[in-house]
């Protein structure tokens, strides 16, 4: 009998268990940018969470192409990226839905002064476009469990970008002819 063994380790299993581990880190990080108001300083805020979730994606297929003998498909990385986006997008819409509902429920109200006053110091705007700009921030949106499904749906289009982007930089083909 020959011995041979195969990688337990697949694309959605990798993702699954990356998707878990960033969405925890992301809600720490979120809590902790909320506590300090660091959520309304939009030049920290996004940068640290695309951060959060590259660091989450390169550590997941490091991970995978360790137990996939040094190999991941261009296609593969995309996949990975898209099961952590979903999976990490999921525990965020629950978080925020909680977050907004029951443990700050002034959070929107205050997002949407800090956004209406940022946006009046930039040259150019008018109060329209502000208007505009901050219609959907108010608590029937924000609060709705529907949010849930927003966030994950925009963590999937952006799972899919993120996931196109990185993968060109981690993959690692098997060779043709081996």
């Amino acid at each position: 009998m020959e011995n041979t063994s195969t990688s337990t380790v697949t694309t959605t299993n990798v993702g699954i268990r990356y998707g878990l581990l960033t969405g925890l880190i992301w809600i720490i990080v979120d809590v902790i940018m909320r506590a300090t108001g660091l959520s309304f300083k939009y030049s920290i805020y996004l940068p640290v969470s695309l951060l959060v979730y590259i660091v989450g994606i390169v550590l997941a297929h490091r991970y995978f192409k360790q137990y996939n003998g040094g190999f991941m498909s261009f296609g593969q990385g995309v996949l990975i990226t898209l099961v952590l986006a979903l999976v990490s997008g999921l525990m965020a819409g629950i978080f925020n839905y909680i977050y907004l509902n029951f443990i700050d429920p002034d959070y929107v109200a205050r997002a949407r002064a800090d956004m209406e006053a940022w946006m009046s110091t930039l040259p150019g705007v008018q109060e329209e476009n502000i208007e505009k700009a901050t219609a959907n921030l108010n608590d029937e949106k924000m609060k709705s469990p529907t949010q849930i499904l927003s966030t994950l749906g925009s963590n999937g289009v952006g799972g899919i970008i993120m996931g196109l982007i990185v993968s060109i930089f981690t993959k690692h083909k098997k060779p043709e002819f081996e």
